[in-house]
C-alpha cells in the first residue's frame, strides 16, 4: 500500500514561530544504538516478543514495547519506542494508560514508512472461484447462500473468501444515523487502494438531477424527481398519528428528547429516553411497487412472514396516548439462507432531506416490507431516497462484495473487476477499535505514523495531558480521524450535550488527516462551568474528504473552553468545516477550500442554539468555493459573542449569517464575488405572539445553566457560577488573538422574559402589547437586554468586490405599529464600505494577502487599516497548499 508522507516539513516551516511558543514539552528523541538506551525500545513486524528489544533484535508488537517501558519513563527520563518500517496489523487498540504509560515517544525510526491498519489481507491464494466449486463443497452449510446468486449472469465473475477459516473477524452491520448514537460502521473491501461497493439496488450512483435511477424513492417530491412509487408509507395517521404533531406526538425517536417532552405534566417523563429504548420504537413498513415488483425482486430480500410484535405497552403523548410507540418486531428464526436475505437494510433518507438513518428489513408479506429498528423521523413518501444494501441477490455489478455472517458461515461474496482478484492488492476492513487509546497519560507522542482502516475513530484521548501528535496520516477510518474528549450521550441540540474527559494541551499537528467517514480532530477540553481552559489545538494540518459517511461531523469540533483550531488546510467535502459549542475559541490562519458541498442550511464554521457561547473568535482565514446557499460563518438561532475579523470569503453565496443572537461582530472582512455580505433572521419574524421562540426551551435552558439561578429546575447555575461569568466576561483578563480584550459587560443585564408574579417564561398566553406581567412588547421585543432582542451586532467595514451588500431582515408589527431591523438597536449594521471595482482597484494582491497603502482601500478606510490588515492576514502560517515554503503563491485565488 502506498502512503502518502504527512505534510510535515512544509507546515512545521510554515508556522515555526508559533510551535516554539505554545507546543507541550516534548524529549529531544535519544540516538538510536544497537545496546540502545535503556529507556529505547525497537519494534519491527519481523521481529520477535521474545527479543531484548534492541536495534538489532527487536520485539514484534507495539504492546510488548509499551509493556518494556511500563512505570519506568518520567518527564526526567522520557522513553522511546522506534517503530521500523512495515505493516502493523492490529486486531485491538494499543491501549496506553496512567502514569505507567506516560513520557514515552512511539515514532517512526529514521522516516522510515509505518503504517499501523485494521486492515486484514486477503491474499490470492485464499480466493476461489464460485464456479470452480464442486456440489459437494457448494452443499456445505458455510456456502447455503450461494444460490442467491439465482442467475448464470449474477454467478458469473463471483468469487469466494473464506474468512473464518483465516480467522479474520467479519464485522458487524449496526443501525447508525443522523442523532443516534455512533456505532462502527459496515465492514469495507478495498482493492489496489478503492474502497468498494457493498452489495446493493439499485447501482447507478452518478445521476443527473431528476433522473431516479441511482436511488429507490417514494413519490419523489423532495427531490424533484418523478413519482417512482418503489416504497410507500400506509396507514400513517393510524400507526404515528398526525403530521402536524409527529414533532411532539411521543410516536417519533426525536419526540422522545427532552426538548419535545417539557409539556408533561410530570417531570419524570420528561427525561430522554435511552437509545435502546428508542431503537425498540415503531418501525417503518412499507408497501412496494414500482422497480421492487419487477421479478418479484423484494420477496429475495428478506423471509416471508409477519412478524411476532413484542409491544412494552409504553405509548403516546395527549391524544396520540393509545398509540403504541414501543411495538418492537421480534426477529424472525430459522431463515432459508439458500433463498432470503438475512440481513439486507435500506439506508439513505427516510424522514427529512437532511439527516441520513437506515433500517433492517425484517421480513415481506403479501406486497408489504416489514422493517426493524425504526426511523429518528417519521418515515415520509415524498422524503423517502434509499438504496438497499448489504444484499447478495443484487450482486450483479463489477466491484460489489457480501459478507454472509448467517450462523456464523463467515463468507465473503465478490465480483471483481475483469473477473479475477489475481494481481490485486485485496484487503478487509473490519477493524472496530481505535489505534491508539491513551487515558490519563500524560507527555505521549506518536510522530511520523500512518494509520488507517478502523470502523470507528483512529486516536482516542481520554483525561490525556500535554500530548503530541505530529507528523501522522490518518486514512479510511470510518468515524473521526482523532477525538480528545468524549460526548455524552445526547443530541447536539440537547442542553445536555457536553464533552467531557478532554484533558489539557494535547496538540495535534503536521498531520495529513483524509477519506474519513466521519470528522478530523475533536477538540474537547475545559470546563464551562468554570471557564477553565482546555488549550487542545489542532494546526498545521490537512484535513480533506471528511463527513463522507455521516452528517454534521466537521473537520474540527470545537466543544468546552479554550481551544484552537488554526493554521489548516481544510478542503473537499459535503458538509461543515468547524462547528463551535463553547467559549473562547480560536478558528484562526485556516484555509477552507469547496465545503458544504451537499448540504442547505449550514455554514463552513457553525454554531448555534446558545446565548453563552461567548468570546469566540475566528479570524484571519480564507473561505473560497462555499457550496449551495450557505454561508461562511452560520450564528444559528440565538448565538451570541461571536466575532468575525479579517477574513477573506471568495465565491460564495453569503458571507455571514446572524439569527436572532446577541453581541455578534463581523468587521474588516474581503468578500471577492459573494453574492451577499452577509443577512439576518429575528425572532420577531415568528410575529408579536411567536411565543416561545423557535427552540425555546433549549436555549432557555443553556442560558440557566449558566448565567441565571433557577431554583428547582433542572437546569440552573449556581450563583458562584454566574459570579465567576460576569467576573471573566467583564474584568478583561481574557484576552483575543490581537490584544483585545474580551469583554461582555452586558451579560449583567441580560434576561429572559418572565411572568413577574410566577417566574415561567413568557408565552403566547402571558402576552399583550401592554401587559403588566412583564410579558410586554417592550420587555419581550425591544428591550435590548432581553435575550430575544438582537442588540449591539455589528457589521462594519466590509471590503466587497464584485458582490453584493448586506441584506437585512425586516419584521413588523401592528397596533401600535413598529418595525424591527438590526440597525434598531446597533448603529454599525452595514456601516463603512469600500467597494472597489476590481481586485486591482482594491490594492489587493492575492498572491501575498497585502493591500497597497496607495490604493483602493487604504484610501477608504485609511492606512492604519490597511497596516492592520497587513500585520495579521498574511500567508505567513496560513495553512495554504502551495505557501511560501513551497515557494507557491495562494492556491486557486491567484488562478
Amino acid at each position: 500500500m502506498e502512503i502518502r508522507r504527512p505534510r510535515g516539513g512544509l507546515v512545521a516551516a510554515l508556522a515555526a514561530a508559533v510551535l516554539l511558543t505554545t507546543a507541550p514539552t516534548a524529549a529531544a528523541d535519544p540516538a538510536p544504538s544497537d545496546s540502545g538506551s535503556r529507556l529505547t525500545v525497537f519494534v519491527s513486524p519481523d521481529g520477535d516478543d521474545a527479543n531484548p528489544g534492541t536495534e538489532s533484535a527487536p520485539l514484534r508488537t507495539i504492546e510488548a514495547a509499551r509493556d518494556a517501558l511500563a512505570g519506568r519513563t518520567s518527564a526526567e527520563e522520557p522513553g522511546t519506542v522506534w517503530l521500523r518500517g512495515g505493516d502493523y496489523v492490529l486486531d485491538q487498540a494499543v491501549l496506553l494508560e496512567g502514569a505507567e504509560h506516560s513520557w514515552v515517544t512511539y515514532a517512526a525510526y529514521r522516516d522510515e514508512p509505518v503504517h499501523l491498519t485494521g486492515a486484514h489481507e486477503l491474499p490470492t491464494d485464499g480466493w476461489r472461484r464460485l464456479s470452480d466449486l464442486g456440489a459437494d463443497e457448494l452443499a456445505t452449510p458455510e456456502l447455503s447462500s450461494h444460490s442467491r446468486l439465482h442467475s448464470e449472469q449474477l454467478r458469473d465473475g463471483v468469487w469466494v473468501f473464506d474468512l473464518g477459516a483465516a480467522g479474520i473477524e467479519p464485522g458487524t452491520l449496526y443501525k447508525n444515523g443522523f442523532n443516534w448514537l455512533p456505532q462502527p460502521f459496515a465492514p469495507e473491501l478495498v482493492v489496489d487502494d478503492r474502497t468498494q461497493t457493498l452489495a446493493q439496488f439499485p447501482d447507478a450512483e452518478d445521476c443527473a438531477e431528476g433522473d431516479a435511477s441511482c436511488f429507490l424513492y417514494g413519490n419523489g417530491g423532495k427531490w424533484d424527481v418523478e413519482p417512482t412509487a418503489d416504497l410507500l408509507q400506509p396507514d400513517l395517521l393510524e400507526r404515528f398519528g398526525a403530521e402536524p404533531d409527529w414533532a411532539v406526538s411521543g410516536t417519533t425517536p426525536r419526540a422522545q428528547f427532552e426538548d419535545k417532552k417539557q409539556m408533561l405534566p410530570d417531570p419524570e417523563d420528561r427525561d430522554t429516553w435511552s437509545q435502546d429504548e428508542m431503537r425498540a420504537m415503531t418501525p417503518p413498513l412499507y408497501e412496494v411497487g414500482g422497480r421492487l415488483l419487477e421479478d418479484d425482486r423484494y420477496q429475495r430480500w428478506a423471509p416471508e412472514a409477519v412478524p411476532t410484535i413484542e409491544d412494552s405497552g409504553a405509548r403516546g403523548f395527549g391524544e396520540y396516548s393509545s398509540i403504541p410507540v414501543q411495538a418492537d418486531p421480534g426477529w424472525v428464526e430459522d431463515i432459508d439462507n439458500s433463498r432470503y436475505e438475512t440481513e439486507g437494510w435500506l439506508s439513505g433518507y427516510l424522514g427529512n432531506n437532511y439527516a441520513n438513518d437506515m433500517v433492517r428489513m425484517l421480513s415481506w408479506s403479501g406486497t408489504t416490507l416489514y422493517a426493524k429498528y425504526p426511523s429518528m423521523y417519521i418515515p415520509r413518501d415524498d422524503y423517502t431516497k434509499v438504496k438497499a444494501i448489504n444484499v447478495l441477490s443484487e450482486m450483479d455489478s463489477e466491484g460489489e462484495y457480501y459478507i454472509d455472517r448467517y450462523q456464523d458461515n463467515d463468507l465473503l461474496y465478490f465480483k471483481p473487476a475483469a473477473g479475477t482478484v489475481e494481481g490485486k492488492q485485496v484487503t478487509l476492513r473490519a477493524f472496530d477499535d481505535n489505534h491508539f487509546r491513551l487515558e490519563g497519560t500524560t507527555g505521549v507522542t506518536l510522530r511520523g505514523l500512518a494509520l488507517s482502516d478502523s470502523l470507528i475513530s483512529s486516536i482516542q484521548l481520554l483525561d490525556a495531558e500535554d500530548t503530541l501528535l505530529d507528523d501522522l496520516e490518518v486514512f479510511n477510518v470510518s468515524m473521526d480521524a482523532v477525538r480528545i474528549g468524549e460526548t455524552t450521550e445526547s443530541i447536539t441540540a440537547l442542553p445536555d450535550y457536553e464533552t467531557v474527559r478532554g484533558g489539557h494541551g494535547n496538540v495535534v499537528q503536521n498531520s495529513y488527516l483524509h477519506d474519513l467517514g466521519g470528522g478530523g480532530v475533536l477538540l474537547g477540553g475545559g470546563d464551562r462551568t468554570t471557564l477553565e481552559r482546555g488549550d487542545n489545538v489542532a494546526r498545521n494540518n490537512e484535513i480533506a474528504r471528511f463527513s463522507e459517511l455521516a452528517t454534521y461531523t466537521p473537520a474540527g469540533y470545537l466543544y468546552g473552553v479554550g481551544n484552537r483550531f488554526e493554521n489548516n488546510y481544510v478542503h473537499d467535502a459535503p458538509h461543515m468545516a468547524v462547528q463551535i459549542m463553547g467559549n473562547d475559541m480560536l478558528v484562526a490562519h485556516n484555509y477552507f477550500y469547496d465545503l458544504v458541498q451537499n448540504a442547505g442550511d449550514q455554514g463552513v464554521v457553525y454554531t448555534g442554539r446558545d446565548y453563552t457561547y461567548l468570546g469566540n473568535e475566528i479570524a484571519y482565514n480564507v473561505f473560497e468555493k462555499i457550496g449551495g446557499d450557505n454561508d461562511a460563518f452560520y450564528m444559528d438561532d440565538g448565538v451570541s459573542g461571536m466575532r468575525f475579523h479579517h477574513n477573506l470569503i471568495k465565491d460564495a453565496h453569503s458571507g455571514v449569517f446572524f439569527q436572532s443572537g446577541h453581541s455578534n461582530t463581523a468587521t474588516d472582512n474581503v468578500f471577492i464575488d459573494v453574492d451577499r455580505t452577509g443577512h439576518d433572521q429575528l425572532y420577531h419574524r415568528n410575529g408579536e405572539k411567536g411565543l416561545p421562540v423557535p427552540n425555546g426551551w433549549v436555549v432557555q435552558s443553556r442560558y440557566n445553566a449558566f448565567l441565571d439561578v433557577r431554583e428547582g429546575e433542572k437546569y440552573s447555575a449556581t450563583p458562584e457560577d454566574v459570579e465567576r461569568w460576569h467576573q471573566h466576561y467583564t474584568d478583561g483578563r481574557a484576552r483575543y488573538s490581537d490584544g483585545a480584550p474580551i469583554v461582555f459587560p452586558e451579560i449583567r443585564d441580560w434576561y429572559v422574559p418572565r411572568v413577574s408574579a410566577t417566574g415561567e417564561d413568557c408565552k403566547a398566553a402571558h402576552y399583550s402589547v401592554h401587559a403588566t406581567n412583564g410579558c410586554d412588547r417592550g420587555t419581550v421585543w425591544e428591550d435590548p437586554d432581553s435575550v430575544y432582542v438582537p442588540a449591539r451586532n455589528v457589521i462594519d467595514h466590509s471590503v466587497i468586490i464584485g458582490g453584493g451588500e448586506y441584506q437585512a431582515g425586516e419584521n413588523s408589527f401592528d397596533d401600535p405599529p413598529a418595525t424591527y431591523r438590526l440597525d434598531r438597536w446597533s448603529d454599525r449594521i452595514n456601516t463603512n464600505l469600500a467597494k472597489p471595482a476590481s481586485v486591482e482597484e482594491a490594492g489587493l494582491d492575492l498572491s501575498t494577502l497585502r493591500f497597497s497603502y496607495r490604493s483602493g482601500v487604504a484610501e477608504t478606510f485609511g492606512r492604519g487599516w490597511a497596516a492592520r490588515w497587513n500585520r495579521h492576514m498574511t500567508l505567513e502560517g496560513i495553512g495554504l497548499p502551495g505557501g511560501p515554503a513551497d515557494g507557491g503563491g495562494l492556491g486557486s485565488l491567484t488562478r
